[in-house]
């Protein structure tokens, strides 16, 4: 598994072009959420353009793959921090968190 956080560049976003960038970010990680390689997607709440995600992928190759269709990644328009990590311990209740 592995923890993803995403930190966009704010100055690295075309003027004029950042709802559209967004909506294709959104269609992004939906996709892949849908298609199961992400399982928490979320922004974080004390920072403005970053947010985390959680895959379950098994190696960092797997990883890079699902990030290279990200516009942002393409357009090296955001910094990405890959952390591999062991879930000792999952809440049954995680689901329950979900939009809090």
């Amino acid at each position: 598994m592995f923890i993803i956080n995403q930190v966009l560049k704010a100055d690295k976003i075309p003027a004029g072009k950042g709802e559209e960038l967004f909506k294709q970010h959104i269609a992004w990680f939906t996709k892949h959420f849908e298609q199961g390689d992400f399982l928490l997607v979320g922004p974080y709440t004390d920072k403005e353009m970053a947010g985390i995600m959680i895959t379950g992928a098994e190696t960092r190759e797997a990883v890079e793959e699902i990030l290279r269709d990200d516009v942002y990644y393409a357009g090296g328009m955001a910094d990405y921090e890959v952390r591999p990590f062991k879930a000792a311990m999952i809440a049954p209740s995680m689901a329950d968190y979900a939009g809090k």
